[in-house]
């Protein structure tokens, strides 16, 4: 399964800033959910991922079953609603029409969750308030391998955000508001963005060790020649999307990864200074947990290379 070689369509280091930010936008909801170019091959690989709900990429509590029921219910709608050239609706059975597959949005057999999965690229991750605070229910996460999210069912957004440096202590606090204060009729949108030797959207099942591993002989090349980082290195956007949800008042949280090779913004140098300025600025500790700490100063390199 290739990542799509076109263009990068989300652009987040054109605005982002080198401090943690919460960054959420408005967005319609006919703007939600995306269907890339490459869906037929990457649903495969996901759909196979996923398969037997394996705990490392899914998880659930029992109670979350009538958000479940309601994300499914929104989510088939805007699929025939706004992507009416990709889906089909007939009944209780939608039809990927760009891969001739055939689902049973009501299966007794399987949670609503999973045929959600099924369909979109997007993972979910699903909040509902229990004690007056927002905690995961549900959760359906391809694109990860570590299990961090699989993990957080039962626990809050700060649990899933505990690896992270300093995110917590700067920021925690917000965004457990932010999250409450997400309203039915305004959804929004936020962006996370790196730059990895890693091309698959989908991460290998390995270990976060193993993928510094992966990454090592990339390294090793890249530090005897940067100029070949737009070749090696990819750039991962992870689009995120927040909708309340209006009957049972939870939180859908979608999770929507894209690939792209580095060299594609040889030519955008608006881009290209952006992420330069952002990397100069970054700290050790984020570079470090984002996997750019040892491929920071021949990015850095190959961008000067491409803006002289």
């Amino acid at each position: 399964m290739l990542p799509d070689p076109s263009a990068p369509k989300h652009r987040p280091y054109r605005w982002a800033a080198a401090a943690f930010q919460i960054g959420l936008k408005p967005m319609t909801m006919a703007e939600w959910l995306e269907v890339g170019p490459d869906h037929v091959s990457f649903m495969a690989a996901k759909r196979g991922r996923l398969k037997g709900r394996p705990p490392l990429f899914y998880g659930s509590l029992p109670e979350s079953r009538a958000a479940q029921d309601e994300l499914r219910d929104v989510v088939a709608a805007h699929l025939a609603a706004h992507h009416a050239d990709s889906f089909a609706r007939y009944g209780d059975r939608m039809t990927d029409l760009l891969d001739g597959t055939v689902h049973d949005l009501r299966d007794p057999a399987r949670e609503p969750l999973e045929a959600i999965a099924d369909l979109t690229e997007e993972d979910f991750v699903i909040f509902e308030k229990r004690d007056g605070r927002d905690i995961v229910t549900a959760t359906s996460n391809a694109y990860s391998s570590s299990g961090r999210i699989a993990s957080t069912v039962g626990h809050g957004m700060n649990f899933a955000h505990g690896p992270v440096p300093g995110l917590n202590d700067q920021l925690g606090s917000r965004i457990d508001r932010v999250m409450a204060n997400i309203r039915v009729d305004a959804p929004v949108v936020r962006f996370n963005w790196f730059v990895t030797a890693i091309g698959d959207r989908l991460y290998p099942v390995r270990s976060e060790e193993h993928h510094l591993a992966a990454t090592a002989p990339a390294r090793a090349v890249l530090d005897a020649d940067h100029r070949q980082a737009g070749d090696l290195l990819w750039l991962r956007v992870e689009r995120q999307t927040f909708v309340r949800l209006p009957s049972t008042g939870a939180l859908a949280f979608g999770i929507h990864t894209y690939s792209h090779p580095f060299h594609l913004l040889a030519g955008d140098r608006d881009s290209l200074s952006a992420i330069h300025a952002l990397l100069s600025d970054y700290a050790e500790d984020r570079l470090r947990y984002s996997g750019m700490l040892d491929t920071r100063a021949p990015i850095l390199r190959w961008i000067e290379d491409q803006l002289a």
